[in-house]
């Protein structure tokens, strides 16, 4: 019996992995392509505008997150029955806490006295309307319902684009774009809350403090992660913005921008990653270690190939993206395709930490990669502007993962078992390196299309994918493709 139980977990561990991809690449797809548009219309100084204050928003709507969502996906993932009490009980203080942030911002923008506090007051609505969003979709990912966050944030997706494009064409800017863009996530929210309504189990919750309480106890680690990980990956923008002015912004935002909507692959597959491993921790050590293993060599299969793309084809994908008022921003492609790797392993290792309720380590390990990047930020970025917030992103993002792998987690990933798992993905991108390097000089998607062409062969021709692996991916895709098609 709990044979059958892990087999289900991991059939549905694998749908939900597919699904949450799918989501990702398809909304960041969008997402990149309107962030494009708004690039070309505004130019790089208002897309430094654009970039400042969004980094600006994100930074005051920690505290309204809180850790929120990676508490509701380890906790609801063990007791789905407690998706309503958690709901109403860590919405209550969500709403509060933003209410009081948003007060609390608007009067300092008015007292700051800058000419684009209205942009800023917008940016920081938006992104507290969307984080109520990603609050819904958590509940959504814990109960391994990755299907009704599809409907979530595709909603929000294609409303975002249409409207943001009809407004631009208006003749509106940024204004005119933050505006939609809040309308859009509302309505998500709407649609969001609607569908959790129907599928959630309701029972009758009483206000109890001493719960709350614990709530928040329980997510103060998941709060101070949120902090760490904004100085780790978005304190560079704001320290950019008046270190070196908001043209620099535009290039290094631009770049930027391709990096993270690349690094929410693996934050898709650690969607459903952390339910499904938080389970396995308490169930079975074994599952939980191939599991481990399994997604780490994967993930470096899935990174290898944008680490060439993004190094040796930089200039004509930025030219392509942005047209030739962006070509400063090709150095900075290339510094940042290099750090793929790192990110989609500190995905997985921080998930693990957290699956193993070890959140308070991992809060120590990011406050420490945090200092590195807020130092490294201030050191490098007068000397080299743009690109010294690229090394600092570099910087951290290597040694967060040489500490998560040589010092928290050696037990289930030792350098021995670390080299066998990528020997032969590192010969496939290697070999891939080399027919892209050669049509460097061709159209972009020939060159595109033909290294993974290349990389898929070489992969396969060097048993990269083992029969294991494909045998395990078979057992587990198959039912889970049966349960999605009699739904």
């Amino acid at each position: 019996m709990a044979e059958t139980d892990q087999n289900m977990s991991s059939q549905r561990f694998v749908r939900n992995s597919l699904l949450l991809i799918a989501i990702e690449m398809v909304a960041k797809a969008l997402g990149v392509l309107f962030f494009i548009v708004i690039a070309r219309f505004l130019g790089a100084g208002d897309l430094g505008i654009f970039a400042f204050a969004t980094a600006l928003a994100n930074f005051i709507v920690i505290p309204c997150k809180f850790g929120f969502e990676d508490l509701i996906q380890r906790e609801v993932a063990r007791n789905p029955e407690g998706t309503y009490s958690y709901f109403w009980a860590l919405g209550a203080i969500k709403g509060l806490i933003s209410l009081i942030s948003l007060g609390i911002f608007c009067l300092s923008v008015l007292l700051w006295a800058r000419t684009d506090s209205i942009v800023l007051i917008l940016a920081v609505i938006f992104t507290l309307v969307y984080s109520f969003m990603e609050f819904t979709d958590s509940f959504f990912r814990a109960n391994q319902r990755a299907e009704l966050e599809l409907m979530v944030r595709l909603f929000f997706s294609v409303a975002n684009i249409l409207l943001g494009v009809a407004i631009l064409y208006a003749g509106y800017r940024l204004r005119g774009v933050l505006s939609t863009q809040v309308v859009s996530a509302g309505a998500a929210v709407l649609l969001g809350l609607f569908i959790l309504s129907r599928v959630a189990v309701r029972k009758k919750y009483s206000w109890e403090w001493g719960t709350i309480w614990r709530h928040l106890a329980t997510a103060i680690p998941f709060a101070g992660i949120l902090v760490a990980l904004y100085f780790s990956n978005q304190i560079g923008v704001v320290i950019l913005t008046f270190l070196s002015g908001k043209v620099a912004v535009g290039y290094f935002a631009a770049t930027l921008r391709i990096f993270d909507a690349l690094t929410l692959i693996p934050a898709a597959v650690m969607g459903a990653f952390l339910p499904a491993m938080s389970l396995y921790y308490v169930q079975s050590l074994g599952a939980f270690v191939r599991t481990l293993r399994f997604t780490f060599k994967y993930l470096f299969i899935l990174s290898a190939p944008l680490v060439v793309i993004t190094t040796l084809l930089a200039h004509p994908i930025i030219i392509f993206l942005y047209r030739e008022p962006f070509a400063p921003a090709i150095p900075a492609m290339q510094i940042l395709g290099a750090v793929l790797i790192f990110s989609f392993w500190n995905f997985a290792g921080q998930t693990v930490l957290m699956a193993r309720n070890r959140e308070r380590l991992v809060l120590i390990s990011i406050w420490t990669v945090a200092a590195i990047n807020v130092s490294a930020n201030f050191l490098l970025i007068p000397s080299y502007s743009y690109l010294g917030a690229c090394w600092a992103i570099f910087v951290t993002q290597g040694v967060y993962c040489i500490i998560l792998y040589t010092y928290l987690l050696p037990r289930y990933l030792g350098w021995r078992q670390f080299l066998r798992l990528i020997a032969k993905p590192v010969l496939a991108a290697a070999i891939m390196a080399i027919a892209v390097y050669l049509l460097r000089q061709v159209h972009l998607f020939v060159a595109l299309f033909t290294g993974l062409a290349v990389y898929g062969g070489a992969l396969l021709a060097l048993g990269g994918i083992t029969a294991t692996d494909q045998s395990f991916l078979r057992s587990l895709v198959a039912p889970a493709s049966r349960d999605l098609s009699t739904g």
